[in-house]
């Protein structure tokens, strides 16, 4: 545990950054010692069971696909109010990214004093990254051969009990190439087969962001590898309140996604939002396509406090928050 719980070199992105070692895929694989599975005392595991929030967003508005564009922090404000345990974000360009500039963002954002985060590259136009409530014990990037400015972003996550999660975070080639999403989401398909077959009932595995249409929701793409299951693709999927699927600025196609693997899958539970003011509730059985828009300005002070009407219509802004909530028991 004292492995674990050391949490310090987690938050060293000049480490988790280095991508020449993180994409070496048969040391990642190597997580007997990134995570202790058999300890479940280091993370105030209470014997019953856990809620998990995951949100994927790419959520950045304004110029330079940042979450600090001058003037535009509709992001920020939509990660805060959904309440991630777990964020998948795409466009992870915050400040000078930095360490200082990433963890004061994965603090505005985080539902706790303290959040973790990893990302795959600072160095890269629209970077991948995970922000996450519970410690980040190794994080790293697989490459997606298709496209060069960001690569499949992974992280370990130690969360409460006997099982941790290994998060990915990922932003798929855009425009009609359904091949080329579908090679990349075997990427991640073929990784998370290996870390299965080396560490029987060791993880979950859950993977979302920004799939850019629907092609990899599919047995070749983030459904299997070699004919095995991976990730759990078939419908229904979250939609928003006003019953709609897409998840693109228009609202008219699914780009985004949150899947977990069969094992995750199976915990799966409606998402609930409850009011500041009274006991009432709002409950999304498959989950949440979360557009501002759909809400009046006292709705969302009411259960999604922070957030402005308009933030989800912002300039640039052409994606919308995905929200999924599990309870592992």
């Amino acid at each position: 545990t004292a492995d674990t719980a050391d949490t310090a070199d987690t938050a060293d992105t000049a480490d988790t950054a280095d991508t020449a070692d993180s994409a070496d895929t048969a040391d990642t694989a190597d997580t007997a010692d990134s995570a202790d599975t058999a300890d479940t005392s280091d993370t105030s595991d209470t014997g019953s069971g856990l809620a998990i929030r995951i949100v994927a967003g790419n959520i950045t508005s304004g110029n330079y696909q940042s979450y600090d564009a001058a003037g535009h922090d509709e992001g920020i404000r939509i990660f805060k109010a959904l309440k991630g345990d777990i964020m998948l974000v795409q466009e992870f360009n915050y400040g000078s990214n930095t360490g200082t500039s990433y963890q004061s963002m994965s603090d505005q954002v985080c539902p706790v004093a303290t959040c973790y985060y990893s990302v795959d590259s600072p160095s890269f136009d629209i970077p991948n990254g995970i922000i996450s409530r519970w410690p980040i014990t190794s994080s790293g990037w697989w490459d997606d051969p298709t496209i060069s400015n960001r690569e499949l972003a992974w992280a370990i996550i130690d969360i409460p009990g006997s099982r941790d999660i290994v998060a990915v975070s990922v932003h798929l080639k855009a425009g009609s190439e359904a091949a080329r999403q579908k090679a990349a989401a075997q990427v991640v398909a073929e990784e998370v087969a290996a870390l299965r077959t080396a560490h029987p009932n060791g993880y979950y595995y859950v993977v979302g962001g920004d799939f850019n249409g629907p092609s990899a929701v599919s047995s070749d793409g983030f459904g299997q590898w070699n004919g095995s299951d991976v990730f759990y693709v078939s419908s229904p999927h979250p939609e928003g309140e006003d019953g709609k699927k897409g998840t693109n600025a228009s609202r008219s196609s699914q780009y985004d996604f949150v899947l977990a693997d069969h094992p995750l899958q199976a915990f799966q539970i409606p998402v609930v939002y409850h009011s500041i003011i009274d006991s009432d509730t709002m409950t999304y059985a498959d989950g949440l396509v979360f557009d501002t828009r759909n809400f009046s300005s006292d709705e969302l002070n009411e259960f999604f406090p922070g957030t402005t009407t308009g933030d989800s219509g912002a300039s640039s802004m052409q994606h919308m928050a995905i929200v999924k909530d599990f309870y592992i028991h």
